[in-house]
């Protein structure tokens, strides 16, 4: 006996929809924090080097301790509060593009419904789909304006039609790990000589930035090893460069 298509087809549709209840709501959540990696690795870099640069240039120049301490902490405030207030108009300079950009495509469907229709399935057509496939198919995404809207952002301006809202969480993430990192080159002045303090703030702070490095490359399946040691030099490098300055400016006012 020939298989029941119709039974087949209300089957397939449910396993789908389970799937998508299951796996792919969940999945597009994790991946979205997961893509918040980028805000973290931004604030934990900056808010390790910035002021490992301030405090070790300093120690170089051999003031008094209080001293590197008031300047590390004055710029974990006003780098968290900078970096953080970029991130944030950053995120929504580019959120108010995608709606400026998504509404101008909504405008051009109401205006030009033909030509939009024919433009899509161009694009499917390129994609693989013969002419006629690809016609058939534009015209059933057509007869939806919703569907059709959100079918036109996706493959003619690659854009999310859902992307938008996360200035707030990314303002705060990198501000918060900004301020967060920069604790850790700063720490040691509050407890020990300045020399001491000095090796162990260049020590901690490698640590932390090889650390950075790990979790970036086990976020984005990268070599841990590689993706932590890439930091930990960027990191060596911004403490070498605040040192030489420090001690150069030393020597030159005396």
């Amino acid at each position: 006996m020939p298989p029941d298509h119709t039974e087949m087809d209300t089957a397939a549709r449910d396993d789908a929809t389970r799937h998508i209840q299951e796996h792919s709501v969940g999945e597009a959540a994790r991946i979205g924090r997961l893509s918040r990696i980028r805000e973290f690795v931004l604030g934990a870099q900056d808010g390790l080097l910035v002021p490992l640069g301030v405090v070790t240039g300093m120690a170089a120049a051999h003031p008094a301790r209080s001293l590197i301490i008031v300047a590390g902490l004055a710029e974990a405030v006003a780098g968290a509060i900078s970096m953080g207030g970029g991130s944030y108009l950053a995120s929504q300079a580019e959120e108010q593009l995608y709606v400026s950009e998504i509404a101008a495509e909504g405008r051009e469907i109401d205006e030009f419904p033909e030509r939009e229709t024919a433009e899509l399935a161009i694009v499917l057509e390129r994609e693989g789909l013969d002419r006629q496939q690809a016609e058939r198919v534009a015209r059933g995404l057509a007869s939806n304006p919703n569907v059709f809207l959100r079918t036109k952002v996706q493959k003619e301006l690659g854009l999310s039609p859902d992307a938008g809202g996360a200035a707030v969480g990314d303002a705060a993430v990198v501000g918060a790990t900004y301020l967060g990192a920069a604790i850790v080159p700063l720490w040691p002045y509050f407890f020990f000589s300045l020399n001491a303090a000095l090796a162990i703030s260049l020590t901690c702070t490698l640590v932390a930035l090889f650390s950075v490095g790990v979790a970036k490359g086990q976020v984005t399946r990268l070599s841990l090893v590689r993706s932590g040691v890439q930091v930990m030099i960027v990191g060596s490098v911004s403490a070498g460069v605040g040192f030489a300055i420090g001690h150069l400016v030393t020597r030159i006012s005396g």
